[in-house]
């Protein structure tokens, strides 16, 4: 029997796992690929609607942030239906990420970069109309540019990175 009370845990896990540092996308994490396309335009706020898979602001979804919104939109359906409930109780679904661009500090690990404060919020809202979130709040840092490293062929696995 299908539950609504775990679309909280879904919410959560949402919300974890989109922050988490398995959300890589090409050289940085998806977080930090965000972050520093929100310092460029001056936009800190990416609203996703998990049910079409659409994000707003379109000038924040570069190709990693895309295929994460992707990847989400996808998973959504899939961690529902894991949890024992049924994308039939699911109305709505967004997962908000809030960078405060204005506040900044040297990160703790690399000083050299500023890291910056995040809210990401997700919500699900079932068919009755309760709504289930789950919020974080934490810092991020991009990760710095390294140039790329030359590729090695495959029977030099032993030797160190250039």
């Amino acid at each position: 029997m299908a539950r609504y009370k775990v679309l909280k845990s879904v919410a959560h896990s949402l919300a974890h796992s989109f922050t988490s540092t398995l959300n890589w996308g090409d050289a940085d994490y998806v977080m930090g690929n965000l972050l520093r396309r929100a310092r460029e335009i001056g936009v800190g706020t990416l609203t996703i609607d998990l049910m079409s898979g659409g994000a707003e602001p379109p000038e924040l979804c570069t190709p990693p942030v895309q295929r994460a919104v992707a990847k989400y939109s996808d998973w959504l359906r899939r961690l529902v239906s894991n949890h024992g409930s049924d994308m039939r109780y699911v109305k709505g679904a967004t997962l908000t990420v809030r960078y405060d661009l204005a506040v900044a500090r040297p990160a703790q690990f690399a000083p050299t970069e500023l890291e910056s404060p995040y809210q990401c919020s997700s919500e699900i809202t079932d068919d009755r109309g309760t709504v289930w979130s789950a919020s974080l709040r934490d810092w991020w840092v991009p990760e710095p540019a390294r140039p790329p490293r030359a590729p090695r062929r495959w029977w030099e696995f032993w030797k160190p990175a250039a």
